[in-house]
């Protein structure tokens, strides 16, 4: 956009000559005959930010300030949007100096004023014949050097008839098909993204699903999880060795109170022999189940497992 506004520059206006690439510019043109340059100077936030515009010899003018020499009051100023046009921006100010030139700052009036080569008025050719530029072929790049006083004339005053002269050149013609071209390729680019649309929606929406189930296989893993370390600690030899000891205990104790109903003489010979024998036998599988695994136990400590 920054070079755009650049080449708006240089198509709507003549002298444009280049200070600094990008950064400053500099527009000649006669003002009731003297010699005005308006600076154009580009900050780093342009074209976001307005340009900023310098009038040299100062100018006793509404829209400029006279203690800097910035025009600061001009309409294309006051009213800058990022959308403006530069170009058009300063060839409305130089048009406004040339048609109605103002006094130079401390002028007095009626200085008279002289042009660029000390006379007070230009020598006019004949109507009609073909005005002689001094120009070399080289810099004229507006093809001035073919118009006579008629249509010079016309250009100056009639501002249709100058844009569509303006229009008519190369360089501007090779800029519109420019212009169109990379339109052509925003609008291509533009149907593509459109026509991608329905795919992307459709990933999206398959993103989304696989999201949710993501969500749900990690519930059913972390529940599935803590199943597992629950099992991990049942069946952990540790807590084996515990059931064990309690089953030994349990067992011991019951072979116990069987002794005790026989001597209280709440059991007869028959019953006792058959329950005690039963708990002891209980209790004697047990132990031996439990010594088995200490010695494993053991064993595995030692082998550092």
């Amino acid at each position: 956009m920054r070079k755009r506004q650049i080449d708006t520059l240089k198509i709507f206006n003549i002298n444009v000559q280049e200070v600094t690439e990008n950064e400053e510019y500099l527009v000649n043109f006669e003002s009731g005959g003297r010699d005005i340059a308006i600076n154009i100077i580009l900050g780093p936030e342009f074209p976001n930010a307005k340009p900023k515009l310098v009038v040299s010899p100062i100018l006793s003018h509404p829209w400029v300030n006279t203690s800097t020499g910035e025009i600061e009051n001009a309409p294309g100023i006051l009213n800058y949007t990022i959308h403006s046009d530069l170009g058009r921006v300063v060839q409305a100010i130089s048009r406004e100096f040339e048609k109605h030139p103002p006094q130079l700052l401390n002028e007095t009036p009626g200085t008279p004023q002289h042009s660029r080569n000390g006379n007070s008025q230009e020598p006019k050719a004949p109507e009609g014949r073909m005005v002689a530029s001094p120009v070399t072929p080289e810099q004229d790049v507006f093809g001035l050097q073919g118009l006579s006083l008629d249509d010079l004339s016309r250009l100056n005053s009639d501002e249709d008839c100058l844009e569509h002269f303006i229009e008519k050149l190369g360089f501007v013609q090779n800029q519109s098909n420019e212009m169109n071209h990379l339109l052509d390729q925003i609008e291509v680019t533009a149907t593509e993204n459109l026509a991608k649309k329905q795919l992307i929606d459709e990933r999206k929406t398959k993103l989304e699903a696989m999201y949710l189930e993501f969500k749900q296989l990690g519930a059913r893993y972390e529940a599935s999880n803590q199943k597992y370390q629950k099992k991990s600690e049942d069946f952990s030899p540790q807590h084996i060795k515990e059931l064990l000891q309690i089953a030994v205990a349990a067992a011991d104790s019951r072979s116990d109170e069987e002794a005790q109903k026989f001597l209280s003489g709440d059991s007869d010979v028959g019953t006792f022999l058959n329950n005690f024998i039963e708990s002891r036998k209980s209790y004697t599988m047990r132990k031996a189940k439990e010594d088995r695994l200490v010695q494993q136990l053991t064993a595995l400590e030692r082998a550092a497992f």
